[in-house]
């Protein structure tokens, strides 16, 4: 019979754990990219008709509550209710298709108003709409919610926006122009927190059987 060495045992048994470490790194690469398409699948809808046409509803909504339906509007400072129409894209779209309306709405409303889009600001209307997506697609928690109204009022409007008035919009750094911004931002967090939670129940509701109706004509 044959007999095996020691420094042939050592040979195998390094052999086995080389094995073991590239079984090991194959799967935690596959358990890596199942949960890259799970998180892709669970936050980007197959794309339709019927999405298509919301996304266009959905544009022309933020538009008109942006740039038409704008309760003060001065050269630093704009009050509107648009946050409404970025809740309900973000929860109806999720994080993809709702940064892609928020762009859209951005730039129709430039043209509207004959200004020349400013990539801070339009970058701005991409981040919240990611935002809404992130927090309020699929689950509309009260966690979620304030997480959401905090991204579209300080991280969004306060820092982003007011940063872009600075850079792209010839706004003179004083502390006058952030006094305003952070004020309006801190006022329209206050009301938009409490319209988002006090709708919770309703809003978010009919939205979900919507997208239920929508799934079910689907599958048809």
């Amino acid at each position: 019979m044959t007999q095996i060495t020691d420094g042939e045992k050592i040979m195998t048994n390094e052999n086995e754990e080389k094995h073991t470490e590239n079984v090991n790194e194959k799967n935690e690469k596959g358990s890596a990219k199942a949960q890259i398409r799970k998180t892709v699948k669970n936050y980007v809808p197959r794309i339709n008709t019927k999405i298509l046409v919301l996304m266009g509803l959905l544009v022309a909504v933020q538009f008109i509550l942006e740039r038409v339906v704008v309760a003060i509007e001065t050269p630093i400072a704009r009050v509107s209710f648009t946050f409404v129409g970025r809740a309900v894209t973000g929860a109806c779209l999720g994080p993809a298709y709702s940064a892609l309306v928020g762009v859209a709405a951005d730039l129709l409303g430039c043209f509207y108003k004959a200004y020349t889009p400013n990539p801070g600001i339009t970058f701005a209307a991409l981040f919240r709409g990611v935002a809404f997506g992130v927090f309020l697609f699929r689950k509309q928690t009260v966690p979620k919610i304030i997480a959401a109204a905090v991204c579209d009022q300080f991280i969004a409007g306060l820092v982003i926006t007011t940063l872009a008035l600075f850079w792209f919009g010839g706004i003179p750094f004083t502390k006058e122009t952030i006094l305003t911004r952070l004020v309006q931002c801190a006022v329209l967090f206050v009301i938009e927190l409490v319209f988002l939670l006090s709708t919770r129940n309703n809003l978010f509701v009919q939205i979900k059987k919507y997208l239920s109706v929508m799934n079910r004509y689907d599958r048809i």
